[in-house]
């Protein structure tokens, strides 16, 4: 189960990702070239690039990728090293978790009002979905690594 989720993380964030460059070379392309572009391509790539943010904040944590400082934990022994991680690893679930729960809360405003784009005209809540998804997502990376007992550089 969990290697299907890593490959629709990986994939997902590896399209949007392609997605994103693709619009934004033919926007430039048509702006630049043909003096026309496109009113939808800025918002659509805003909106990728939130999706990218959080889905891709995920794969950090599985691929243990996030900035982290690590000066004071050279200086203690593994073990302490360890349990430093692990606390700072739940600190973590807990505010994701919490920041889901926050962004359920968002989207489901959002669906009530039924919000949508300036240009694109589609739901703001499936935008604002990124925010419960990567964040739980996050959470739920951040609880493998306590689980697995891994510290957190690569």
């Amino acid at each position: 189960m969990m290697r299907i989720l890593d490959r629709l993380e990986e994939g997902f964030c590896a399209m949007a990702l392609l997605a994103t460059a693709l619009i934004l070379f033919v926007n430039v392309t048509l702006r630049y070239v043909f003096s026309a572009s496109t009113s939808w391509a800025e918002e659509l790539i805003k909106y990728l690039m939130i999706w990218i943010t959080f889905v891709g904040g995920s794969l950090c944590v599985r691929r243990g990728a996030h900035i982290r400082m690590d000066f004071l934990l050279g200086k203690l022994s593994n073990k302490s090293r360890g349990l430093v991680d692990r606390v700072i690893y739940l600190v973590s679930a807990l505010f994701c978790g919490f920041l889901a729960v926050y962004g359920v809360q968002i989207v489901s405003f959002n669906f009530r009002s039924g919000q949508v784009s300036p240009a694109l005209e589609i739901p703001m809540w499936i935008v604002y979905s990124a925010i419960p998804i990567g964040s739980g997502l996050m959470a739920l990376r951040f609880l493998q690594r306590i689980a697995a007992g891994s510290e957190g550089g690569n």
